[in-house]
């Protein structure tokens, strides 16, 4: 259960808006994002997000989503959605069915859409009790806008900041994460390093396919 919860977790920082020209994560249905994962160690992973709905409520937009775990079998339909002007990606509906009977609760950082380089951005929470894990991210600000290369290609992203202190099982890690974010796709790539500016593990964009 945790290694499905940090497979996950790289999506809590993903935005959704009100109309797919917008949203900071992608909104077509049937599109996979296709993304590998590196640690300390070199060792390689990868997992994808597989776009299922798109449903929009008044001023609510919500996109539901399927995450693929290679080994994991179940079917796992998780959501972000946009409302008045923000994003927001609770831990139960990132977590989707997995959050069931771990009682997850918190917030990943809310984000504007409309960002604005350095404005500071709420500090906010995770928690999974059944884990013993809880997750706190401060010094949350939109950096700077760039292009970001990455195997699936060239985009135009913001560059998305915070520091995080995370507890397993009582075992403490204070992490910084850059987290690159283009219009219409979501997670470009994230970098994770350590107080000593070592990096812990990077996500990619791989590819994007229908």
């Amino acid at each position: 259960m945790k290694r499905i919860f940090l497979a996950i977790v790289a999506l809590c920082a993903i935005c959704a808006s009100a109309s797919a020209q917008d949203t900071w994560f992608c909104g077509n249905i049937g599109t996979k994002l296709s993304y590998s994962k590196t640690d300390a160690q070199g060792n390689q992973g990868k997992f994808d997000y597989i776009i299922k709905d798109k449903v929009v409520e008044g001023g609510r937009t919500t996109i539901s989503f399927v995450v693929v775990i290679p080994g994991q079998q179940t079917t796992n339909v998780c959501s972000v959605w946009s409302e008045d002007g923000m994003y927001h990606a609770d831990a139960s509906a990132t977590l989707g069915q997995f959050s069931e009977g771990i009682n997850a609760s918190g917030t990943a950082p809310v984000l504007p859409e409309a960002p604005v380089a350095g404005q500071a951005l709420a500090d906010c929470a995770i928690n999974i009790d059944a884990l013993m894990l809880s997750s706190e991210y401060k010094k949350v600000k939109f950096t700077r806008e760039e292009e970001i290369t990455v195997p699936a290609g060239t985009f135009k992203c913001w560059c998305l900041e915070y520091d995080v202190t995370s507890k397993v099982m009582g075992l403490k890690a204070e992490n910084h994460v850059q987290e690159w974010l283009a219009k219409g796709v979501g997670d470009v790539k994230v970098i994770t390093t350590d107080k000593r500016g070592r990096e812990v593990s990077k996500n990619e964009l791989v590819s994007i396919s229908k």
